[in-house]
C-alpha cells in the first residue's frame, strides 16, 4: 500500500481526472447527464480519498459546470496552490444540483455542509459553495459567509472574494456597488481564471446602470466582440454580450448570442434558468425582432424548468418574460404575478425592470390610474437601488404619460406596426412584411406615437418593452 501523497499517487489521480473529464464530456453528448455527474464525482471521491498535496484547485477543471471554473492543464510556472481538501466533494455536489434546478433544500444542505468546516484554504470550495446560495436566491446565507471571509486575514484583499461579492451583490440588483468593485480589480489584473467572469459581470452591471459606452469599451478592450473560441467562460461572456447588444437595439444579435449559450450550457446539462435566465432574454429579443413564434415557445420553457426549480427569481423572472411575449389577454395577469413574486425575491433589478414594463402593458390597454401606479413602484425601486437611469426612465414616462389621453388603447395591429418600427425595420420594410402600404404603416404608427405621447422611432426604442 503506498503512503499519501507520494508521486505515484499524484501522477495516478491526475490520470484519473483527465479520464474523467474525457468520459464526462462523451457521455454529456449522448444526453446521458446522470452518468456523466457520476463519473466527475466517483472520480473526484477516488482523488480526495489519496489525500494528495499535489492535488490543486486546477487540476479540477472540467469536472463541473461553474462561471469561473478552474483550468486544467499542464502549469508554465510549477504546480501552485493549496492541497484541495474534502469539503470540494459537497461544494461540487451542490453545484451539480443547482445546474440541473433540481433538489434545492439538499443543494443547500451540500453547500452549508461545504462551508460548515471549512479549511479557508481552497478558493474553489466556497466559490461554488457561495455562488450556490446566489442561485438559491438565498441572500442571507451569501451575505453570511462573505462576511465570515471577509473578517479572515488574507481574505479581505482577496480579488477573487471581490468578483465573488460583486456577483451576490449585482444578483441582488446592487449594480451600483458591483461595479464599484469590479472595475478596480479588473484594472488591477485578478488573476487568469477569474478575468472573463469579471469582464462579463462588469459589462452586465453597466448595462443595468445604463452605461452602454463603458459597457462596450470594456468588452471590446477584453476582445469580447468578435470571436470567443478562446474563451473558456463562453456561456458568461455571451450572456453579458447579449444583454448589451439588446440594450443597444440589436435584437437579432443578442438573440444569436443567447441560444449560443444556451448551447455552451446544453453541453454541461445545465437547465437550471436561475444559472443564467438565456431562454427568457431570447424570447424577449425574438419578440422584439418581430419573431413572436420562436417568443413564447422559449419564455414558457423557461418558466417550466424554474417552477421545478422553485425559487421565486427563478419563477418571478420567467413569468416575466412570458408576460412581455404574451399576446392572448395573459400578459398583465402575468406581469402583475411576476411583480408579486420578484418582491419576495431578491432580484430587485428584474423587480424594478418588471414594474416598469407592467406600466408600459396597461398603457397600452388604455389603464390610465394602474400605469401611475406601477411607473412609481419602479421608480423607488430605481432609488433604492442607486439606479439613476431607471430612475429618470421612469420620471420621463410618468410626465409623459400624465399629461396623454387616458383611455387611449393602442390597437393589436398598431403594436405589431410599432414593434418592428422599435426593431429598427423601415416603414417600407414594415410594410413589406405585414403586407400593407407604406401609408398605412405610416398611419398606424402616427396613431402609436399619439396614443404614446412620444415624438417618434427614438422615443419609441426608449420605452423598451416589446409592444406586442
Amino acid at each position: 500500500m503506498t503512503e499519501r501523497g507520494k508521486p505515484d499517487d499524484t501522477a495516478a489521480a491526475l490520470e484519473a481526472l483527465e479520464a474523467a473529464r474525457k468520459e464526462r464530456a462523451r457521455l454529456s453528448k449522448l444526453g446521458r447527464w446522470s452518468e456523466a455527474d457520476e463519473a466527475a464525482l466517483s472520480t473526484l471521491r477516488q482523488v480526495l480519498s489519496v489525500g494528495s498535496p499535489d492535488i490543486v484547485g486546477p487540476d479540477l477543471g472540467g469536472l463541473v459546470y461553474v462561471a469561473g471554473s478552474p483550468r486544467p492543464g499542464p502549469q508554465t510556472s510549477g504546480r501552485h496552490g493549496h492541497p484541495v481538501p474534502p469539503e470540494r466533494l459537497s461544494a461540487t455536489q451542490a453545484m451539480l444540483l443547482v445546474n440541473h434546478g433540481h433538489q434545492p433544500l439538499e443543494a443547500a444542505e451540500l453547500a452549508h455542509r461545504a462551508l460548515k468546516s471549512f479549511n479557508w484554504r481552497d478558493v474553489g470550495s466556497f466559490w461554488y459553495s457561495v455562488l450556490s446560495f446566489a442561485y438559491l436566491d438565498d441572500g442571507d446565507s451569501t451575505q453570511y459567509y462573505c462576511a465570515r471571509a471577509m473578517a479572515r486575514a488574507g481574505w479581505a484583499t482577496s480579488s477573487t472574494l471581490t468578483v465573488l461579492r460583486a456577483r451576490v451583490a449585482a444578483l441582488s440588483g446592487d449594480s451600483v456597488t458591483a461595479v464599484r468593485l469590479l472595475l478596480p480589480v479588473i484594472a488591477d489584473g485578478v488573476g487568469d481564471q477569474f478575468t472573463e467572469v469579471a469582464v462579463a459581470w462588469a459589462i452586465e452591471a453597466l448595462v443595468d446602470l445604463g452605461d452602454f459606452d463603458r459597457a462596450d469599451d470594456l468588452m471590446r478592450a477584453h476582445t469580447f466582440s468578435g470571436n470567443l473560441d478562446a474563451v473558456v467562460d463562453r456561456a458568461e461572456v455571451l450572456a453579458a454580450r447579449g444583454l448589451l447588444k439588446r440594450a443597444i437595439g440589436q435584437p437579432e444579435s443578442a438573440y444569436e448570442d443567447f441560444i449560443a449559450c444556451g448551447r455552451e450550457l446544453a453541453e454541461w446539462g445545465v437547465t437550471n434558468p436561475a444559472v443564467i435566465p438565456w431562454r427568457s432574454r431570447a424570447a424577449l429579443c425574438a419578440a422584439a425582432a418581430g419573431r413572436e413564434t420562436l417568443a413564447l415557445p422559449l419564455a414558457e420553457e423557461e418558466l417550466s424548468h424554474a417552477r421545478r426549480w422553485g425559487t421565486a427569481r427563478a419563477v418571478g423572472t420567467a413569468l416575466r418574460a412570458v408576460g412581455l411575449v404574451s399576446t392572448g389577454g395573459r400578459d398583465i395577469e402575468l406581469l402583475k404575478k411576476a411583480v408579486e413574486l420578484l418582491a419576495r425575491s431578491n432580484a430587485r433589478n428584474t423587480l424594478m425592470e418588471a414594474q416598469y414594463e407592467l406600466a408600459v402593458k396597461l398603457k397600452l390597454e388604455g389603464r390610465h390610474e394602474e400605469v401611475q401606479s406601477a411607473l412609481r413602484d419602479s421608480r423607488e425601486t430605481a432609488i433604492s437601488l442607486g439606479n439613476k437611469a431607471w430612475e429618470i426612465r421612469a420620471d420621463d414616462a410618468m410626465r409623459r404619460w400624465t399629461a396623454a389621453d387616458a383611455t387611449q388603447r393602442v390597437s393589436s395591429r398598431e403594436r405589431k406596426v410599432a414593434n418592428l418600427a422599435q426593431a429598427g425595420l423601415s416603414n417600407g420594410e414594415i410594410a413589406k412584411r405585414l403586407r400593407l402600404t407604406t401609408s398605412t404603416v405610416e398611419f398606424h404608427l402616427s396613431n402609436t406615437y399619439r396614443k404614446l405621447a412620444i415624438s417618434g422611432r427614438s422615443e419609441l426604442r426608449s420605452i423598451v418593452v416589446p409592444i406586442l
